[in-house]
């Protein structure tokens, strides 16, 4: 009955706002959960307790270490629209990398009134190099379903469909040493139920009761719809131009390391009296609304009246105006890593372009060093079909579509000097270079 009060709630938001789109349905699964294992929903209150009085015993402002986090992208796809480009996936992770070092090139439209608690996570990204069995791997995998989408029924069932090979989805890999993110329809055509991502807070952060938060381990990740992953991607039209930045994975990854909506997620009571736990972020009595207005101040703060943060990632404002997690958020998902998702930033996992696809000895550079004009040798058996290449951040600086096998091809790049990875897109598979421009 939990879930069906709170779909309805849903729909009828749904219906109010004609097309928009349900962002996140964070708060279904766990509502979905809440039906399963009564007291899940007062244990997640209790978890936010517990952390604060753990990042009151000592000094978190420091973002350091970097924490560095391995990442696999499922991609599970019906039809090729959606089985999206790995250069969109390349441009989710420089996105992730920007906004969680706050280096996003809008840190400066943060208001005033907010610059005090804006911080950076030192929060890292990086496509896994090697897959579970120790198997190179490029941090992508994808896989062809006879589904037509995961969109959750009425009654939110079929949330971790994706999740699973069983139901037409894919396998988890480990999901204690890797950040699995599942990009799929998620949703349809027809559903009333219609989402963008969503994801578990950690299942073993502090004080949880056992099976409290993802149903279980393997199911523990992100999921994300098709046509807003990555930054500008060309599915994100219409009703899906407010997500086209890149920040609903954003968004979702900072539900997985533990942060709440910042108003509360109040559903039929007074927004203004929910909070998400955290001192630095104002309550509002509902969320942005997937617009950008920075008049919006919805309740009555004390002793400082702030307007409604919508600039914070943990909003639902349009992404162009997303700019800011709070020193708080960011100490909370520190402390996530360390208390609940410990393995996960261990450094265990190779990061890609270490291992490649096929044997990238096979590809000739040259010269290299070279001030951005080089040439490659390609493999006489492999069809090349686009190169890319990014800095050390992980953001994509450069990239062409090309055709080509078994030839010397010429190319000229304006780079500033440093290092690069060029990343090379075969029909089989990716290959990496590193490159030195001098």
């Amino acid at each position: 009955m939990r879930v069906f009060i709170t779909l309805l709630g849903l729909v009828f938001s749904i219906s109010v706002l004609g097309q928009n789109i349900h962002r996140c349905g964070t708060v279904e699964a766990i509502s979905w959960r809440e039906a399963e294992n009564p007291g899940y929903t007062k244990a997640v209150q209790n978890t936010f307790e517990q952390v604060k009085h753990i990042l009151a015993q000592k000094d978190v402002n420091d973002p350091t270490p970097i924490y560095q986090i391995p990442v696999v992208v499922h991609i599970v796809y019906n039809t090729p629209e959606e089985n999206i480009s790995s250069d969109l996936v390349y441009s989710q992770i420089a996105r992730l990398n920007k906004d969680y070092r706050r280096l996003n090139e809008n840190a400066g439209d943060t208001r005033s009134e907010f610059l005090p608690v804006a911080a950076d996570a030192g929060i890292e990204f990086y496509l896994a190099g090697t897959d579970p069995q120790g198997n190179p791997s490029g941090g992508i995998t994808r896989t062809q379903t006879t589904r037509t989408d995961f969109a959750p029924d009425f009654f939110g069932n079929g949330m971790d469909d994706v999740k699973q090979s069983s139901m037409g989805g894919v396998d988890a890999w480990d999901t204690d040493n890797y950040l699995n993110i599942w990009v799929c329809d998620l949703l349809g055509s027809g559903s009333l139920f219609q989402l963008l991502g969503f994801a578990y807070p950690p299942s073993t952060a502090p004080n949880w009761p056992a099976n409290s938060g993802a149903p279980s381990s393997d199911l523990e990740g992100v999921v994300i719809h098709y046509g807003v992953f990555g930054e500008d991607n060309p599915a994100a039209t219409g009703t899906l131009a407010v997500a086209d930045k890149g920040r609903t994975a954003v968004h979702e990854i900072g539900h997985y390391l533990g942060l709440r909506h910042i108003w509360g997620d109040a559903l039929f009571t007074d927004g203004c009296a929910e909070d998400d736990g955290l001192d630095d972020t104002p309550n509002a009595s509902a969320n942005a609304g997937q617009v950008c207005n920075f008049n919006n101040n919805t309740c009555t703060d004390s002793p400082v009246d702030f307007p409604d943060m919508i600039e914070n990632y943990m909003d639902y404002a349009e992404e162009q105006c997303m700019n800011l997690f709070t020193q708080d958020q960011v100490d909370i998902m520190r402390s996530m890593l360390e208390t609940a998702r410990t393995e996960l930033a261990d450094g265990s996992v190779e990061p890609s372009g270490i291992d490649d696809m096929f044997d990238a000895s096979e590809i000739g550079l040259f010269p290299n060093p070279n001030s951005g004009s080089f040439q490659l040798q390609l493999p006489q058996t492999e069809v090349l079909q686009s190169i890319s290449i990014v800095d050390i951040k992980g953001t994509q600086v450069a990239q062409k579509s090309v055709s080509g096998s078994g030839r010397l091809m010429g190319l000229d790049f304006d780079l500033p000097a440093g290092a690069y990875l060029i990343r090379l897109q075969f029909e089989s598979g990716l290959a990496n270079k590193k490159l030195i421009v001098q």
